[in-house]
């Protein structure tokens, strides 16, 4: 009885890998869709820095440290004031394996500084500063349809295993 339980929970995991990895795809393509869709349609404003630091998170690449570069900023668009703490379109973060790559990507954005920010017309609120696609919603769809693909695999392998047992096929 124990046997047969192990034996189905196989295909079971292989579904929800499946699925994680189409959650990625979708993720991916979603944030992908977003940030195109900020690029497309922006009208540029001047802004004033009023904060940057930098975010250590652990468990970056191989086991490091991650820095991400943070960066507050107003600006007024059609006679509102807004504030912003988007770098890149669509809330995309970028980060960095090194302290001196962060600090290299708010280079130009001090506490202060006049810069110009990019204002979605249709969201004014969600300014950014560089108006630069990002790669990570690319890499997030390659590595989830990786995983779904490689999962698929697995069900079609275990359901193909599964009938050659019942039709008697070795």
């Amino acid at each position: 009885m124990g046997t047969k339980a192990s034996t189905s929970s196989g295909p079971l995991a292989a579904v929800v890998i499946l699925l994680v990895g189409l959650g990625f795809v979708g993720y991916g393509a979603y944030t992908y869709t977003s940030q195109s869709a900020a690029l497309d349609s922006t009208e540029t404003v001047n802004a004033t820095v009023s904060s940057t630091s930098i975010e250590e998170s652990p468990g970056g690449r191989r086991g490091g440290t991650d820095y991400r570069p943070q960066v507050s900023f107003n600006y007024t668009y059609e006679g509102e004031s807004y504030s912003s703490s988007n770098l890149y379109p669509s809330g995309v973060t970028q980060s960095s394996g090194t302290k001196d790559g962060a600090e290299s990507t708010l280079e130009g954005y001090e506490p202060g500084a006049n810069v110009t920010a990019y204002v979605p017309t249709d969201s004014p609120g969600s300014a950014f500063l560089k108006n630069q696609r990002s790669t990570r919603p690319l890499f997030m769809m390659g590595v989830g349809g990786l995983v779904a693909v490689l999962a698929l695999v697995s069900i079609v392998r275990n359901h193909l295993a599964a009938i050659a047992s019942v039709v008697g096929i070795e």
